[in-house]
């Protein structure tokens, strides 16, 4: 006994709309753990926009977990002047 067609159309619908919130729940994820390390990364280094620091013997202690955002920081700051350089830098090297 096969189903109606408007059957199969609800059907297909609602699977469509699993697939799509899935991806959505997968960006608002990835949006989310980016924010967190820029909490981080404030918290570790807020003295340099002139936010209280947790004490030094903390921040040396996280400091290897933050070897990502420190290298994207230096590079940024080495960017930072030449909008250029920052555009190459976003497109890619040869």
């Amino acid at each position: 006994m096969s189903r109606p067609h408007w059957l199969e159309q609800i059907r297909l619908f609602f699977k469509d709309l699993q697939i799509i919130n899935s991806n959505k729940a997968t960006d608002i994820l990835e949006f989310e753990l980016l924010e967190l390390r820029n909490i981080y990364a404030l918290l570790l280094f807020g003295s340099f926009v002139g936010m209280p620091a947790p004490p030094v013997h903390i921040t040396l202690q996280l400091l290897p977990l933050m070897q990502e955002e420190v290298e994207l920081m230096l590079k940024r700051i080495n960017v930072a002047h030449d909008a250029l350089a920052e555009v190459v830098s976003i497109l890619g090297e040869p």
